[in-house]
């Protein structure tokens, strides 16, 4: 495949990333590049490579020629991986409220302050939320434990469960939970990310 600029890829990227998260393109739903490029009136080389990122980053299944699919998730699927993000993020949180300086802490409250006075695009909030629990596992203080985060392909995930409850409700959490960081707090820091993330798993099982 031709090379493309890094602009060009990330574009449409963007563009295929945003039908899964809003199922647009739905769970088990046949791709095809023929489609996919008349949906988004998309005429490069840029699909093919996009595609195989998606699969890469186990959004999408298949292979290229026989057909991807956006990746189905079963009950158990989302339960197990609820359990490792419970798992993984309350040692985040609890490393993150310990070490983090409290520049990284204003940091993680300015991301929220355009939804205070309620979320109102769901895809956006979406990709805060994302942000949010990726900034927490990069700044914990433990190299390995974000490797370990990302390891687990924790963002993906995110991504196809995607936001299902009142989008007020989720953003109050995340006041909670940093509130608790802020007062350095590792008790209720920890116990406000596994409320969270139980409130969370509940929403899709």
């Amino acid at each position: 495949m031709v090379s493309l600029p890094e602009e060009l890829f990330q574009e449409t990227y963007g563009k295929v990333k945003k039908l899964i998260v809003t199922k647009k393109l739905a769970p088990g739903q046949l791709i095809t590049q023929h489609r996919l490029s008349h949906t988004l009136n998309i005429k490069d080389d840029t699909i093919p490579l996009v595609l195989l990122q998606l699969q890469e980053e186990s959004l999408l299944v298949g292979t290229l020629t026989n057909g991807l699919t956006v990746r189905e998730l079963c009950e158990q699927d989302i339960s197990e991986m609820f359990d490792c993000r419970i798992a993984l993020e309350t040692m985040t949180v609890k490393l993150f409220t310990r070490n983090a300086s409290q520049s990284r802490i204003d940091d993680l409250r300015n991301l929220l302050v355009p939804f205070e006075n309620g979320p109102q695009n769901a895809y956006v909030f979406h990709k805060i939320d994302r942000y949010f629990h990726e900034y927490i596992a990069k700044n914990c203080g433990n190299r390995m434990l974000y490797e370990l985060f990302k390891t687990a392909k924790i963002l993906p995930f995110m991504d196809l469960v995607g936001l299902v409850r009142p989008l007020k409700l989720i953003m109050q959490e995340h006041l909670d939970l940093v509130s608790a960081i802020h007062h350095r707090d590792e008790e209720m820091a920890v116990q406000a990310i596994q409320t969270h993330l139980d409130n969370a798993r509940k929403s899709h099982i």
